[in-house]
């Protein structure tokens, strides 16, 4: 496990937390970009990101970036964005080996934090505008990536199922936002993003490595403290959506082989520990009671699941069936979470739903990733719980609670992708 965790806080609105463990042979870094998600701004910040860790002004081309990064032995630079509850959240990932693993001594981890800051504060730009043919090939990647999110039709129901969910919430838009605002971007406008987003954005920054980096705090401060007119307007990182007052039902055909249907619960119960527990027990495991009852002994499905998003605090349950099956399962699913809502709940189910968080607690720290994605999730909390503490809140919870965590379920949306018959192609048509 961790052998040191500290975070720092540069300012009310940036903050460096450093994560050492000796096992690693690489230095990671992270820094993530949070702002509440918006549909205006989604897709130009996205794009921004995907830029400004391509190239910048010293490396003005992504070959010449890359060339750069095979030097320093591999380095990696890259971003990702993601939404947590109503924030999108841009990432900038760097890694490298650790310097005593260099062969001639070089100091590789500080040309990579170099190259960076360079990426974020000095980009590949000028008058204003990202470079030209840079931005139209990142924007076309972009296009791409929001036209795949529908032919990952899993990923696409649940996306759906957001979108009625959460109503006039943040939290309903994609992360990467639309087609039409992706389409329409130009490179003077996405580098306007760019600088409101640091100018606006909360800022943690993550380092992981086998050892201590001392200068780094302050090499981070001294950055930020130049972007210039930062104003940071203060926003929630957990913020709960309110029940429906009767569940919504949206029905969607598309041409595909396989059903998929979704289901959407609120609660309000004060305890996460329970609703995560009660989530696990009722589809988080091959011992659950939908994976056990509703797949394995009624067979209505390919995979049937639950799954709790705690910043909005809705859990939701999606399976893939057929469209002869799509009533009895809804009734299915409400059934095993009736069952648990009137005790149905077996000493050996609380044990298996345990033993997976126990195994789940147990990664952590596996990966450098899996270090920043514990603690920056105590951080969103306000708590600086251990994955062992974090266990031992778990193993606290009882049978009541569970109970107590199942009944104030809310049924709030379903999402059904219906199979659409596809038309034939007639005989000498392409």
């Amino acid at each position: 496990m961790t052998t040191s965790y500290h975070r720092i806080p540069l300012s009310e609105s940036i903050g460096f937390t450093e994560i050492l463990d000796p096992k690693f042979k690489t230095n990671a870094l992270r820094i993530q970009l949070i702002q509440p998600l918006s549909p205006e701004t989604a897709s130009a910040c996205a794009l921004a990101a995907d830029l400004a860790t391509s190239s910048s002004k010293a490396y003005p081309t992504n070959a010449a970036m890359n060339q750069k990064l095979h030097l320093l032995y591999g380095a990696d630079l890259s971003c990702t964005i993601s939404k947590q509850g109503d924030l999108q959240i841009i990432t900038l990932r760097a890694s490298a080996i650790a310097d005593r693993y260099a062969l001639n001594g070089e100091k590789v981890f500080d040309e990579l934090v170099d190259i960076l800051m360079g990426c974020l504060l000095a980009p590949n730009a000028e008058n204003g505008a990202f470079d030209e043919t840079e931005f139209r090939i990142k924007q076309s990647n972009l296009l791409d990536c929001i036209d795949a999110e529908i032919n990952e039709k899993r990923k696409y129901a649940l996306q759906q199922t957001y979108n009625t969910a959460y109503t006039n919430e943040p939290a309903a838009h994609s992360c990467y936002g639309t087609r039409e605002k992706a389409a329409s971007l130009t490179s003077s406008g996405v580098y306007q993003a760019f600088q409101k987003l640091l100018q606006q954005a909360k800022i943690e920054v993550f380092f992981v490595g086998p050892e201590s980096q001392p200068t780094l705090p302050g090499k981070f401060q001294d950055a930020f403290s130049a972007i210039p007119n930062r104003s940071v307007p203060d926003f929630p990182f957990l913020s709960p959506s309110p029940a429906k007052p009767e569940p919504v039902t949206v029905r969607e055909a598309l041409p595909v082989n396989q059903c998929k249907m979704v289901m959407a619960w609120k609660t309000a119960y004060p305890s996460r520990y329970a609703v995560k527990l009660m989530a696990v027990l009722l589809g988080g495991t091959p011992s659950s009671k939908l994976f056990a009852n509703v797949r394995e002994k009624m067979s209505l499905c390919y995979y049937c699941a639950a799954n709790y998003n705690e910043a909005k605090q809705t859990m939701f349950v999606d399976c893939g069936i057929e469209t002869e099956n799509i009533e009895t399962t809804r009734n299915a699913i409400q059934q095993q979470l009736d069952s648990i809502c009137s005790g149905d709940i077996s000493d050996e189910e609380i044990r298996n739903a345990l033993m997976s968080i126990h195994n789940t607690m147990r990664s952590i720290g596996d990966t450098a990733s899996s270090y920043i994605t514990w603690y920056f999730g105590q951080f969103c909390r306000g708590t600086k719980l251990t994955p062992t503490e974090e266990e031992e809140q778990y193993q606290k919870v009882t049978k009541e609670e569970i109970i107590a965590a199942a009944k104030s379920m809310q049924l709030d949306t379903i999402y059904i992708m219906e199979c659409k018959e596809q038309e034939e192609t007639p005989h000498g048509d392409n």
